[in-house]
């Protein structure tokens, strides 16, 4: 973009137009691998549909009763694998899917659904369902997530799963 203005006003605004596209560039592509992985990690394809978006040594956090010993990213795409083997009616709708460029993170807001009808689990099969919202915060480092925090309660979850 060439604009004719006095003092370099065109260079500057040259300037802003290319760190723009470049941001923006940069949101694109890290929003869609943050879709990516959450679609593999959401259908239970474990570590190894996911592991092509992450680092491979991607840390994980939860303040949740049943992923509080859970501390990498690949252990937590074994447990979301394993948890559908159980509940195989599993299932989730995105809320929202929001990128923030200036903290290179990806937040995506969704409800997961399911029932106990499987063998394994904490217990036996209950025949109970929940519907409980939850939040992945990807942080990234270049375009593979470095880190994960899920924010869930899931004290709610366990209850109406007859868990608690």
């Amino acid at each position: 973009m060439r604009l004719a203005s006095p003092n370099g006003v065109d260079i500057i605004l040259k300037q802003a137009v290319e760190l723009t596209m470049a941001v923006e560039g940069r949101m694109t592509n890290i929003t869609s691998i943050a879709a990516a992985f959450f679609e593999a990690c959401e259908a239970g394809k474990g570590w190894e549909g996911c592991r092509a978006y992450c680092l491979p040594n991607a840390t994980f956090a939860a303040q949740s009763e049943p992923l509080a010993e859970i501390r990498t990213l690949q252990a937590y795409t074994e447990w979301m694998k394993g948890l559908l083997s159980f509940m195989p009616d599993g299932r989730y709708e995105v809320k929202s899917f929001a990128t923030d460029a200036e903290r290179n993170s990806v937040c995506a807001y969704g409800a997961f659904s399911a029932t106990h009808t499987g063998e394994g689990g904490p217990c036996p099969p209950t025949g109970k369902s929940t519907s409980t919202d939850y939040v992945y915060v990807m942080e990234f480092d270049g375009d593979k997530i470095r880190h994960m925090t899920k924010i869930w309660n899931a004290g709610w979850a366990m209850r109406d799963l007859g868990w608690a």
